[in-house]
C-alpha cells in the first residue's frame, strides 16, 4: 500500500512526500484509518516504526476535516515534545494549523506568547502542562483528541497523576489514542480509565528486530573502556550512543572518551534543556559522533543514522534493553548493538602489573583516590 492509496486529503499527500514518506508502515497502515473513523485506539509498536507519523496524519485529517476542534499531545520528556512538535509541523505544512510545544527546564514566557497566538495542536510534557492550566493559559475543555505517546514510559516515570488529572480536565465525548511500546497490565489499567472499548494494535513480537546484529562481550570492569575504544574505533564511520547507568558515570566516560580523541558528548536528565537540545543537534550535525547517553535518551529520541549501541552498563530489564536498542536499525535500516557482559576480576587479573589500577607505576595516570568509609 502506498499513502496516495489511504484517502488522504491532497495537503496531506503532499506534506509525506516531501518529508520522504513513499508507503505506510505496518503501524501506519492500520492506525491512521482507525484515528480518522474517530475510534479509540491502543497501538503496541517496537521503537523505529513510526508511530508519530501514525498518529500525526490521523489528527491532522481529523483537524481538516473539522472533525476534531483541538487536538493534545502528552509525551513523557522535553526531548520527545520537541520532536513530536517537529514531525507534526511537517505533516501540517500545507493547512493553517498551529503546533505549539510545552514542556519543563525551559522560559514558560515564550510558551504563553505562543498559546495566545492560538494552538489547534498542543504537545506538552504533564508537568508543564499542568502549570499552564493553573495559570489558565490551557483551557483542556477545547481539547477533544487526545494521545498519550509513550505511554508506558510515562507510567515508568511517575506521571500516572499527572495523566489522571490532565484525562479529568478532557470533555467526556473525546477521542483518545495511547501509543507505547509495551502492552501490559497497567497499560489496560490506564486505558480502561480513559476510554471506552479501544481498538487494540499490536505491530510485531517484542524481539530485537532482524535488521539489528547483537552481540554480547565479556569484559571486567577494568577491561570494559579499552575494549569499548577498540569497538568505536572499529565503527569510526558510525554514529554511536553509549549507555551508562547513571548521570554521574556518563560525565565521566564522556570526558574519558574526549582525552582518548573521540569526538563524543553527554546527554542525561541533570542537564538543562538548552545544553541538551545543543548537544542533539551537534550530534545530528555529524559535530560528535559519540553519545553517552542514560536511559533518558533510551525512548523517543528521534535520530535515524545511528549505526552503534553500546550497552557499556547492563540495562535494569528487558524492556528498557529493547527501547536501547532500538535506537539503531531504525525504519528498515541495518544498525549493530553491543552489550557488555560483567564478569569479576581474577586474583591473577587484579594484580597484574598492566592493570589499569597499576599503570601510574609505569608512569601513567595516577589511580582514583578511594573514599574512606564513615561506617562504623
Amino acid at each position: 500500500m502506498k499513502f496516495k492509496d489511504m484517502n488522504l486529503r491532497e495537503q496531506t499527500l503532499v506534506a509525506l512526500t516531501k518529508m520522504g514518506y513513499e508507503s505506510p508502515t505496518d503501524v501506519q497502515e492500520k492506525v491512521i484509518p482507525l484515528i480518522i473513523k474517530g475510534g479509540n485506539v491502543v497501538a503496541r509498536s517496537k521503537t523505529g516504526t513510526g508511530k508519530t507519523a501514525a498518529f500525526g496524519v490521523g489528527i491532522i485529517e481529523r483537524l481538516a476535516s473539522n472533525t476534531t476542534e483541538k487536538a493534545l499531545v502528552l509525551a513523557p520528556t522535553r526531548e520527545l515534545v520537541l520532536q513530536v512538535s517537529d514531525e507534526l509541523k511537517k505533516i501540517a505544512a500545507n493547512y493553517p494549523i498551529k503546533v505549539v510545544a510545552v514542556y519543563g527546564g525551559y522560559s514558560i514566557n515564550p510558551q504563553i506568547s505562543a498559546l495566545r497566538k492560538g494552538v489547534n495542536i498542543l504537545v506538552a510534557t504533564p508537568g508543564r502542562l499542568l502549570d499552564h492550566t493553573e495559570r489558565r493559559t490551557v483551557n483542556l475543555s477545547q481539547f477533544n483528541i487526545v494521545v498519550l505517546d509513550e505511554a508506558d514510559r510515562m507510567l515508568d516515570m511517575g506521571f500516572k497523576d499527572e495523566m489522571d488529572r490532565v484525562m479529568a480536565q478532557i470533555p467526556a465525548n473525546r477521542t483518545v489514542l495511547l501509543l507505547s511500546a509495551t502492552v501490559d497490565e497497567a497499560i489496560m489499567s490506564a486505558a480502561s480509565r480513559y476510554m471506552g472499548k479501544p481498538e487494540i494494535v499490536e505491530i510485531g513480537e517484542k524481539e530485537t528486530p532482524k535488521m539489528i546484529k547483537e552481540e554480547f562481550i565479556e569484559a571486567t570492569k577494568a577491561e570494559k573502556f579499552s575494549k569499548l575504544k577498540i569497538i568505536l574505533k572499529q565503527h569510526k564511520n558510525d554514529k554511536a550512543i553509549v549507555f551508562t547507568s547513571t548521570k554521574m558515570f556518563a560525565n565521566r566516560l564522556a570526558d574519558r572518551l574526549l582525552q582518548n580523541g573521540f569526538k563524543a558528548d553527554r546527554l542525561h536528565g541533570d542537564m538543562s534543556q538548552a545544553a541538551r537540545e545543543n548537544v542533539l543537534k551537534k550530534f545530528h550535525k555529524d559535530l560528535i559522533h559519540i553519545l553517552v547517553a542514560t536511559d533518558v535518551a533510551a525512548r523517543g529520541l528521534h535520530i535515524e543514522d545511528v549505526g552503534l549501541i553500546v550497552n557499556y552498563d547492563q540495562a535494569k530489564d528487558s524492556d528498557t534493553h529493547l527501547h536501547r536498542v532500538g535506537r539503531t536499525g531504525r525504519m528498515g535500516a541495518e544498525g549493530k548493538a553491543i552489550t557488555f557482559a560483567e564478569r569479576q576480576e581474577t586474583k591473577e587479573e587484579r594484580f597484574r602489573d598492566d592493570h589499569p589500577d597499576f599503570a601510574w607505576m609505569k608512569g601513567g595516570p595516577q589511580p582514583p583516590k578511594r573514599r574512606r568509609s564513615h561506617r562504623k
